[in-house]
């Protein structure tokens, strides 16, 4: 009963390391496209107000560096 117990916590452990260790294959920056849309958007309506970005939008870009062992 012990070693099934054990056998419970050892399982999810090795599969928590095994996912850390693959490398990313995307990045997140800031999407300046959309951002330059609203800020320009911003400048031209009628009721012009001034955008401060707490959270910019993110786009998902594809890693250039490619490693393979």
């Amino acid at each position: 009963m012990k070693s099934r117990r054990q056998l419970y916590l050892l399982i999810p452990a090795a599969l928590l390391t095994a996912c850390s260790t693959t490398p990313a294959q995307y990045a997140m920056e800031p999407d300046y496209d959309y951002i330059q849309k609203v800020e320009t958007s911003s400048k031209y309506s009628t009721h012009a107000a001034q955008i401060y970005w707490v959270n910019p939008p993110m786009k998902r870009q594809q890693s250039t560096t490619n490693q393979q062992d």
